[in-house]
């Protein structure tokens, strides 16, 4: 996390000219905005700023108090009228927002401004329907303005799921981006995400009850194999969880947002959608087999990745309240297999 501190009150600063000027001051117990920046729309969602607390630690806070100024210089310089927060995501603060032309639009800002350069690359370099439409980015200011999808629905809110063939698709889709020199391996991601899922052992010390220390470990040994064998180089999301789909409408399909961009296996990018809500190995192992076909991949190295990162998903659904038993002891028994 690389937020600056926050600027004085009245001084030119990196978020563009004078502050007042902006409509912000910093002074007084009452902030005051521009007219087309509500002040109760800047109020943060506490558990939005719980998420990006815990994830960049205390120090965000010092981003938190530059956020309203941030917010009405782009409001003013992209010409954009600020609407509801979306309380979504653990890296950025989310606003619906609309377009000079009355566009509806998504603007995402955060303090991990690598991450946001990242994500507005890989957009950038996917060539399809089932991705967000970069309108403007500012690295600088870590924010991200994308188009707005139709009457999209989180894959993890609809009942039924998708099809195996809508999932392809998008799949396919996104494995045929170019990837960037810039972008990390998927060994770097798997990296990541076994070290920060640690953090669940700390808060909840009773999860071991659920997987192991060792199974845990077992797991992202394997992992980190898969991560290094000898594979076709893919442009990947890196985070396509069903939450990170969205259904738009008929003729565009299912569509990718928040993407993590890495580069490597293809086979990595299924393995939360393989997962989800599976209530037996043998689940598992049918979608693996119905994936491999259509993306042409081998089906056991699918099948291994999800062994590798079943754990993980045990302990993530052992933190909620609304989750079936027997999804849990599917995942317990496949990561038992590491």
């Amino acid at each position: 996390m690389r937020a600056g501190r926050a600027p004085r009150p009245g001084r030119r600063s990196r978020l563009g000219g004078d502050q007042r000027s902006a409509g912000w001051r910093a002074g007084g117990s009452k902030a005051r905005y521009g007219p087309l920046v509500n002040q109760q729309i800047l109020e943060i969602d506490p558990a939005s700023r719980q998420r990006l607390t815990e994830r960049f630690g205390h120090t965000v806070e010092g981003w938190f108090t530059q956020l309203p100024a941030i917010l009405v210089t782009l409001v003013d310089r992209w010409h954009l009228t600020l609407g509801e927060q979306i309380p979504h995501g653990s890296v950025s603060i989310v606003y619906r927002c609309k377009l000079a032309d009355g566009r509806p639009a998504v603007l995402k800002v955060s303090p991990d401004r690598a991450r946001i350069a990242e994500e507005t690359a890989a957009l950038r370099a996917w060539r399809t329907v089932h991705v967000p439409r970069v309108i403007r980015s500012d690295e600088a200011f870590g924010a991200l303005l994308i188009e707005a999808v139709e009457h999209g629905v989180p894959l993890d809110q609809v009942p039924g799921g998708a099809s195996v063939e809508n999932v392809a698709e998008l799949v396919s889709a996104l494995h045929l981006g170019t990837p960037s020199p810039s972008f990390p391996q998927v060994v770097q991601r798997v990296e990541a995400l076994f070290r920060s899922s640690e953090a669940m052992y700390r808060r909840d010390p009773g999860l071991t009850v659920v997987i192991s220390k060792d199974t845990y470990v077992r797991g992202r040994a394997l992992a980190d194999r898969l991560a290094r064998l000898e594979h076709r180089d893919v442009l990947l999301h890196g985070d396509l969880t069903p939450g990170n789909i969205l259904i738009g409408e008929e003729e565009r399909g299912l569509v990718a947002i928040d993407p993590t961009p890495c580069i490597g296996d293809a086979a990595f990018d299924v393995v939360d959608l393989v997962l989800w809500r599976a209530n037996s190995i043998a689940t598992v192992e049918r979608r693996s087999e119905r994936l491999a076909v259509v993306m042409n991949v081998d089906e056991s190295v699918i099948f291994s990745w999800c062994v590798a990162f079943a754990g993980m998903n045990a302990l993530e659904l052992a933190t909620r309240d609304d989750v079936p038993a027997g999804q849990i002891d599917t995942l317990v028994a496949l990561a038992a297999r590491a």
